[in-house]
């Protein structure tokens, strides 16, 4: 057994630079690491951005939603001075930027849909345009997951040589379980949520054939803990802080 889990960048190093830019996956990269996470949504003209939040509030220097804008409002955004000075004129990226900087550089990726509530047409343009987005990606360390159980199942029916993380936090209550959902969609992982994470649901989950994912993991003696419990990988904001060996794997 190996000391760490594998390491997934969240958000690239989200803790050293803004998290989903391209300064971030550069940042994640210089630190060792092997593999980013990186949420996608849509635009209202069908561009494809990797933002967490439905809303431009948190990360950038505009606001409100970014559902009725386009590619040119995009790249008028910052999306880095929120963080630190040095990344003014940071910009939101776009999928195709991020699947080619992973590629350029060696990069394992697991990309998470958001939900996109906007409207019905918007999901499906997201869905559309992400099955065409992926075609460009060059490596088989590529994991496509979301807590938009629905959204997951219609990127599986129209894809399913993909590999799939279902995503869950305790919240959750609507909808089936991983017990449920997981096996149906023949996902590869289960990626539950740190917090009331026992060694004993570890333990169910990989007995019921999943790989274990954990978020957010930001402690390198919580990481040592789980890798002992059997959880294969954790998203982390602070690749910084573990040793190369464990970042390699």
């Amino acid at each position: 057994m190996s000391e760490f889990p594998r390491i997934f960048a969240h958000r690239g190093a989200s803790s050293l630079a803004p998290e989903n830019t391209i300064a971030a996956f550069s940042k994640a990269m210089e630190c060792g690491a092997k593999r980013i996470e990186f949420d996608v949504d849509v635009m209202g003209d069908g561009t494809l951005l990797v933002i967490h939040d439905d809303t431009l509030d948190r990360t950038t220097n505009s606001s409100g939603p970014y559902h009725g804008l386009g590619y040119s409002d995009l790249r008028r955004i910052d999306a880095g001075a929120w963080f630190s000075p040095a990344y003014r004129f940071e910009r939101i990226p776009e999928l195709a930027d991020v699947i080619a900087f992973a590629n350029a550089n060696g990069l394992g990726m697991n990309l998470e849909i958001k939900p996109c509530r906007a409207a019905t047409e918007l999901r499906e343009k997201l869905l559309e345009n992400l099955l065409v987005a992926i075609d460009r990606v060059r490596t088989t360390d590529f994991l496509v997951s979301s807590f938009d159980h629905d959204m997951l199942a219609g990127f599986h029916a129209a894809r399913p040589d993909i590999a799939l993380g279902w995503l869950h936090a305790r919240a959750d209550q609507a909808g089936p379980t991983w017990q449920e959902g997981a096996r149906l969609l023949q996902c590869r992982a289960v990626h539950p949520q740190l917090e009331g994470l026992t060694r004993e649901e570890v333990a169910e989950i990989r007995e019921a054939g999943f790989e274990v994912n954990v978020w957010t993991v930001n402690d390198v003696a919580t990481a040592r803990e789980l890798a002992s419990w059997g959880v294969d990988g954790i998203f982390t904001d602070r690749p910084q802080d573990f040793p190369a060996e464990a970042l390699a794997r």
